[in-house]
């Protein structure tokens, strides 16, 4: 090589590793922003991104103020148990206001906690049911320090419905989920599961972490989002220890045997609306597909709560 063309190696080099660095500092920014606990926490003191109209709705609307009584008024127990990994799992739990051999694991979304999910609890509380709300990791009391939007929350799932067999080896086990809860217990129907689990409800899950992340860099910050999620890929990796191309709800669902209730708004940004239909087209489980139109992301409940808790009704009646 002569002393030009080793010059430019050298300075191809320098400006490669210059480029690299900026990279793996611009990756390692996002996480911590996005999915540490602390960013997470941040953004939601923030407000997240939640419209000033979506927010109102959380808040305001019929089913919103039932929801907040409803928490206000009914006591529930702070429960533990233990992972694979010895890490501490957090959850909330209602006993049924009778005994009952029913359960429902019930996931909450990005940003989110179990106490957000009070409509939800309500409602399957007022069924009859037991209701156990986990931390999903990155949340609130969750001893994790990173969010894995669902993927690795999908085995500490497993280790739930684990506990509520020691509890109750008869029981019947119902998941839920809303937004990236949706999307974990979506990711858990497509592991081995024990018969216990009779059925699953999706609320506006997204198809893969990938296709939300492109979403959100186009929406938010008009960024390329190929290139980005390439960038950021390796970071992953090393940070949370998977590749953000690995979780996916859609390959989880074409393996699922549990059988699952899909259900979108139609007006739906934040996680399109077009997931919905490769989601509920590629389950090969039993399934039904509840459209609610006009529905803007996880207003579903809010926006016609007749329509929502008459289909999760019937469906849930033909496994229990």
């Amino acid at each position: 090589m002569s002393k030009k063309e080793n010059g430019l190696f050298k300075k191809f080099a320098v400006t490669g590793a210059i480029a690299g660095a900026a990279c793996a500092a611009a990756g390692s920014a996002f996480i911590e922003q996005f999915l540490s606990k602390k960013g997470i926490s941040k953004l939601a003191a923030k407000g997240g991104f939640t419209s000033p109209e979506e927010m109102e709705c959380f808040i305001n609307s019929e089913e919103a103020i039932a929801g907040t009584e409803f928490y206000r008024k009914t006591v529930y127990r702070d429960i533990f148990t233990f992972n694979k990994h010895s890490k501490c799992l957090h959850a909330i739990f209602y006993d049924a206001p009778e005994k009952s051999d029913v359960f429902v694991i019930s996931c909450h979304g990005y940003m989110g906690n179990p106490t957000l999910n009070k409509t939800y609890i309500k409602h399957f509380y007022e069924m009859g049911f037991n209701v156990l709300l986990p931390y999903l990791r990155g949340h609130g009391k969750s001893e994790h320090n990173y969010c894995t939007m669902g993927w690795l929350d999908r085995l500490d799932i497993i280790d739930w419905i684990e506990y509520i067999r020691d509890l109750n080896p008869k029981a019947k086990i119902i998941l839920h989920g809303v937004s990236m809860g949706a999307a974990t217990v979506m990711m858990t129907t497509g592991e081995e599961l024990p018969d216990n689990v009779v059925c699953c409800i999706e609320d506006c899950g997204y198809t893969t972490l990938w296709d939300e992340y492109s979403v959100q860099l186009k929406e938010f910050y008009n960024l390329p989002s190929d290139i980005v999620l390439n960038i950021l890929n390796p970071i992953f990796k090393m940070t949370l220890g998977f590749d953000i191309k690995s979780a996916s709800a859609l390959k989880q669902v074409k393996k699922s045997k549990t059988p699952t209730l899909f259900i979108h708004g139609d007006k739906d940004a934040f996680v399109p609306f077009w997931m919905n239909y490769p989601l509920y087209q590629n389950a090969s489980c039993e399934k039904e597909r509840l459209v609610v139109p006009g529905a803007h992301h996880a207003a579903s409940v809010y926006l016609c709560p007749e329509l929502y808790w008459n289909t999760v009704t019937e469906f849930i009646k033909k496994y229990i």
